[in-house]
């Protein structure tokens, strides 16, 4: 007999079996402990590596041009975040780990444990890939970058010229791939297939 513990409230329950597309809720806090969604490895194989390509231009390459008083700089994540380390070291690293660290780790991880269920392997690497992917999994944040740079985009507009660059739309890309990974990923069906060895 399979148990699962909801990560809420402790509850110890015995695992459903579950049809695909429906989920198992606590009995109770209500909040959902087990989803049963098929995974398909290849698709996630495909976009992490898809994704781990295009985040080098997007924290590479300028973000935003800024026009003022004759003067055009050019900048890009990677700038930005260690500009503030004098100012503010500890955003700094928050900037750094959250929009730079944590989600190419996260997309490394991914693209490892969907390359071992495409390629049908087990290395011992596997059981603590599959931990820190569940640690990153709330540490990515690429969307909060994007939402507090856009805010600092129309705050400026109304002091300089701002124009976008090629790393804006490779950055949006790459949102939108990191996205779609998290949609399609689940922790729990990697961990099934580690198991059924």
């Amino acid at each position: 007999m399979q148990t699962i513990i909801c990560s809420h409230c402790d509850l110890v329950s015995q695992k459903p079996i579950l049809a695909p597309g429906y989920v198992a809720k606590c009995a109770r806090c209500e909040r959902i402990l087990y989803k049963n969604k098929a995974v398909n490895a290849n698709k996630l194989f495909a976009l992490s590596i898809t994704a781990l390509l295009i985040c080098i231009p997007a924290f590479s390459s300028p973000l935003i041009s800024i026009h003022l008083l004759g003067v055009t700089e050019e900048a890009n994540l990677l700038q930005g975040a260690i500009m503030m380390i004098d100012i503010a070291p500890l955003v700094s690293f928050v900037v750094l780990f959250c929009a730079v660290v944590a989600p190419t780790l996260l997309t490394v991880c991914i693209a490892f444990s969907s390359g071992c269920v495409v390629f049908n392997k087990r290395p011992s690497l596997l059981n603590p890939i599959l931990k820190l992917t569940a640690i990153l999994f709330h540490w990515s944040m690429l969307e909060v970058y994007l939402v507090s740079f856009l805010v600092a985009v129309f705050k400026l507009i109304s002091y300089a010229d701002v124009y976008f660059n090629s790393g804006l739309y490779f950055f949006v890309a790459l949102l939108i791939l990191n996205m779609t990974m998290l949609c399609e990923y689940s922790n729990t069906k990697y961990w099934e297939y580690l198991r059924n060895e």
